[in-house]
């Protein structure tokens, strides 16, 4: 058996890191060759007939653009915009499935990725702002609220998601940059996700600091 120093326990099966605190364990010590304790399972999407289909539909479509493209040449590259948004689903997909077990992080990925996307889609169709005036501030507002209600209808643990709760308040206070440098031409979206994200990292630090304190010590190893 693998052993935690940090938690003090035993580890069975061949583990890369702790399930408790996610320390590295050290070397195979002597788990080399160690059967699972589970038998290894295909994930389901690997075989799922709905996944293929969708490969076949985004394969078709981004012919057909390309083929219109040819046969009707318009001013603007549509293909090129349609190959773009099939990427922005796949990933937006991927990160899904990958995280599906995990729905807090899930939305922080997809919060994270969506924000990305729209600021290149915005910067690909010349740049009127769209992204910065409404999209990136709104999601990251949305995401908090997404985040309490999950955690409550969930009844997750404080530290199953106090981490996700204080990385969307401090991404909800980038807007004030926007504002700083003058980037946007609408201010209330970017003004309502700094003030909410205030109070609500206000809330999270008033409440449940002893939380924050447990989580940073395991996840530190203090």
């Amino acid at each position: 058996m693998q052993y935690c120093s940090h938690c003090q326990v035993r580890i069975r099966g061949n583990k890369k890191d702790c399930p408790l605190c996610g320390n590295i364990l050290p070397g195979d010590n002597g788990a080399c060759g160690q059967q699972e304790i589970y038998p290894v399972v295909p994930p389901f999407y690997e075989r799922h007939l709905a996944l293929r289909i969708m490969i076949f539909v985004s394969v078709v479509a981004l012919v057909v653009s390309f083929m219109v493209y040819a046969l009707f040449p318009s001013t603007i590259n549509w293909p090129v915009f349609a190959l773009f948004g099939l990427i922005s689903m796949w990933l937006s997909l991927i990160i899904v499935i990958k995280k599906r077990h995990h729905i807090t992080k899930n939305i922080m990925w997809q919060v994270t990725i969506l924000s990305f996307l729209s600021v290149v889609w915005d910067w690909g169709t010349g740049w009127r702002g769209w992204s910065l005036d409404f999209v990136v501030p709104i999601l990251f507002v949305s995401a908090m609220f997404v985040l309490y209600v999950t955690a409550k209808i969930m009844k997750l643990r404080a530290r199953d998601y106090i981490t996700y709760f204080l990385l969307d308040g401090l991404l909800g206070i980038i807007p004030v940059i926007f504002l700083l440098f003058d980037w946007i031409h609408v201010l209330y979206p970017s003004v309502i996700s700094v003030a909410i994200s205030i109070i609500f990292l206000s809330a999270i630090l008033i409440f449940q600091g002893e939380n924050i304190k447990a989580e940073l010590a395991k996840r530190m190893h203090i």
